[in-house]
């Protein structure tokens, strides 16, 4: 069994997940978007889909799909805010150390650690973690939040997002509805920002397409 099948199998690990589940995070009036168990498999298929582009080994892969599952486990303190630093720190009470070297341990530790901003990529596996959870921005996230406001409702409108690595470019591909207002990353450029700063760290060209028309994401960033 792989550590990504063996984590899902992981009694102690489920309970939390379910626990966080039944918690609601809203911090500085923003949105109580989906924290659990659907958003950390759709991080580690991400996380997955960039790693084989960046011709990364079944390890790393590995080590990358697992890190995936436990980036929010903090969130079982009840707060978002912090969230990023306290998954670092209880991450690995969830894996048997037989599974995983000391070497390991840091990356995926420092990988967590980071992952909410992307400010100190170290490793495929921290820029992959950053970059997938910022690609998850569709519909399922944002579809059962208590604040329905323009932003929320606007999102509920990108229908999948894609992402594509070749030697030159990074392209993040969104498909949204005919009428989505593009406007609205500007109330939450990570999404513009974060891939940005994973071309910078691959040292390749960035490029941002809605529905294969190509948008200039300088216009969103702060």
């Amino acid at each position: 069994m792989n550590l990504y099948d063996k984590l899902l199998n992981n009694d102690q690990y489920i309970k939390t997940v379910q626990k966080i589940e039944q918690m609601s995070f809203i911090t500085d009036g923003k949105w109580d978007w989906e924290h659990g168990l659907n958003h950390y498999k759709r991080v580690a298929a991400y996380v997955k889909k960039i790693l084989i582009q960046l011709n990364a080994d079944e390890r790393t892969v590995e080590l990358g799909m697992l890190c995936a599952l436990l980036h929010d486990i903090g969130l079982i303190k009840g707060e978002k805010k912090n969230h990023a630093i306290e998954s670092s720190k209880i991450f690995s009470k969830y894996i048997d150390k037989n599974d995983i070297s000391p070497e390991e341990m840091e990356i995926i530790r420092q990988a967590i650690l980071d992952h909410s901003k992307g400010n100190n990529i170290q490793s495929l596996i921290g820029l992959s973690l950053v970059l997938a959870d910022k690609l998850d921005v569709t519909y399922h996230r944002t579809i059962n939040s208590s604040i329905q406001d323009w932003v929320n409702k606007e999102i509920q409108k990108i229908k999948k997002v894609d992402i594509i690595i070749d030697d030159k470019n990074l392209i993040v591909k969104y498909f949204t509805e005919a009428n989505f207002d593009v406007s609205v990353l500007k109330n939450w450029n990570k999404a513009i920002i974060i891939p940005k700063k994973a071309a910078e760290y691959l040292n390749k060209n960035y490029i941002f397409l809605i529905n294969n028309r190509e948008i200039q994401y300088t216009d969103f960033l702060s």
